[in-house]
Parts: structure tokens; sequence; C-alpha cells
């Protein structure tokens, strides 16, 4: 029987969320043929063994990859990628779990009635951990109260990075996978992000306004260890796709998207010497920005 859905569970050091995670992928009411393909980084701890536990209660809907040395987050889930069998593809991280049954099923079902759509995502519960006081999460019990989600979301408001999603929401189209650039990808932030950027094109992701998934807040997340790379992954990210042959048609919302990067980096604590080069490479960005802003008013773009 073919596979319909390939749930990507990507995990490294979760030996306190693993089994919540694995069972609410099990507890799902389905229809159709599903595969848990859980990709283990190289845990030091008790993960590989809580998984292996539930591989040998269900062997047939198992598959367990696991990294003897650690690969880095984007190594993990691009291999995870390419060993997929299902229709659709479903990610689930090690730490977050699913909280309604019926979350699979009707996903699918909308991107089954809705060919146009490439992508379907919900709101996610907030939990925070470790005592977590990252200001953008801070006092939000979800994410749809730390961004605003409009019902259908197109490629040019992905760009803008003004919503989102919580990854262990995402559902997408297996084929669409194609469409991603992996050369692009020259770092571990905020993945997720640049590979919906790449699905979406020629299509949109459609939202479900409904808390389906818990998402864990972490103090020492990848997005919160270093600030000023961070942002920097996004500018060079968003440079690149000024020649991608489908986002070249969006130069000026991708320049408002850099603009926005380097206000950002402006607004966070920074030496005398970077808020002067930073506040440059802002000038230049919005001189751009006004350049492409005229063209599009006189019709020429």
């Amino acid at each position: 029987m073919s596979v319909k859905v390939t749930i990507v569970v990507l995990t490294y050091n979760h030996e306190r969320f693993i089994a919540k995670a694995l069972e609410s992928i099990l507890a799902q009411n389905t229809d159709f043929t599903f595969q848990i393909l859980v990709a283990d980084d190289g845990s030091t701890d008790a993960t590989l063994t809580i998984i292996n536990d539930f591989y040998q209660k269900n062997p047939d809907k198992f598959i367990i990859k696991n990294n003897t040395i650690n690969q880095g987050i984007k190594a993990n889930i691009l291999n995870s990628f390419s060993e997929i069998d299902g229709e659709y593809i479903a990610i689930l991280d090690g730490d977050d779990y699913w909280q309604y049954t019926e979350k699979l099923r009707k996903q699918i079902e909308f991107l089954e009635n809705h060919p146009d759509f490439n992508g379907v995502f919900h709101d996610a519960e907030i939990v925070h951990i470790d005592d977590s006081k990252e200001v953008l999460y801070n006092q939000k019990k979800y994410y749809s109260q730390a961004y605003t989600f409009d019902e259908m979301i197109h490629p040019v408001q992905l760009i803008s990075r003004k919503m989102i999603f919580p990854s262990s929401s995402v559902l997408l189209r297996a084929s669409a996978l194609n469409l991603i650039e992996a050369k692009l990808l020259k770092d571990q932030y905020s993945l997720l992000w640049k590979l919906t950027c790449f699905v979406i094109k020629n299509s949109k992701f459609y939202f479900i306004n409904e808390p389906w998934s818990v998402y864990h807040n972490h103090t020492k997340g990848i997005s919160k260890s270093d600030n000023t790379q961070f942002h920097f992954s996004h500018i060079t990210f968003l440079e690149d796709l000024l020649r991608d042959e489908y986002y070249k048609y969006y130069k000026y919302e991708i320049y408002a998207s850099i603009s926005g990067e380097y206000k950002i980096l402006l607004d966070t604590k920074q030496t005398p010497g970077k808020r002067k080069l930073f506040r440059k490479y802002l000038n230049c960005e919005l001189k751009k920005l006004w350049y492409y802003r005229k063209r599009i008013k006189a019709n020429d773009l």
C-alpha cells in the first residue's frame, strides 16, 4: 500500500519530550497509511533508546535514521527530505507534540480538495521551557498572538517574515520539495522559513486558526543564540532570492524585507561601530526601495 504521508521527526537530545511527540503521532485518527521517519542527530542522552522502544512496538510504522555524529539541523532535515516516500510531508520537532487527533486527516483533506495549494499549517500553543524570557513569545499563549496570519498565504507575504509558521504545524506536498535550492541554504538559521519560500513558489498556503500542536519555547534555541548572525542569515538569503527566476520579479518586497532586518539590528544592543555600519547598509537598502517604488508607480515593473 502506498504511503499517503511521511511524518519527519527531527530530534537531538530530546529525552524529556520525544515520547510525548511520538505518542501524539500514533494517536492520529487516519484512514490512510503513514510512516514516521525519525531523524536523530547524534543524541548523547536517552533519546535514541526511547525511539527504539517505540520502533520495537510499531516496526511497520517507523523508519529510524541515527546520525552517529551530529550533522546539524540543516543536514539532518535535507537528508530526511531525500528519503520521503509519502505523497505529503508533515514535520514534528522532537520536543513538540500534536494535541488534536484529527490534525493529519483534516490537513490532507484540505490539500486533496485544493490542488492550487502546496501547504497548510495551523496555530500552535506556546509552552515556555526553562523559564524562557524570550521577548517575542513572552506572555503569549498562541503563535497567532505573536503574528497575524491571513487565511491564504502568498509568496510575497512569506518574504516579509511578518508571519512565522510553527514548524510542527506544517503539512506540504512532497512533490513541491523539488523546488528547494539547497545551495541557498547556507546555515542553520530559520530553515523552515527558507524551505517554505521555495515550496510556495507559484502556489499558496492555507492557515487553519486552531491550535492543533504545542510548541516548546526554549531560551537556548537556535534563533536566540546569535541575534546578529540570525538576521544576517535572513539578509543573505533574501539577496540570493533576487537572482531567483521566480522571486526576481519581487525586488521591491525583498528590499523592503532586507531593510526590515537592518532596522531590527539597529534596535538591538550593538557596538557604536556596528551601529554606524548597519545604518549605512540600511540607507543603501532604502535607496533601492525608493528606486523600485518609483518604477512600480510608473508601471515599469
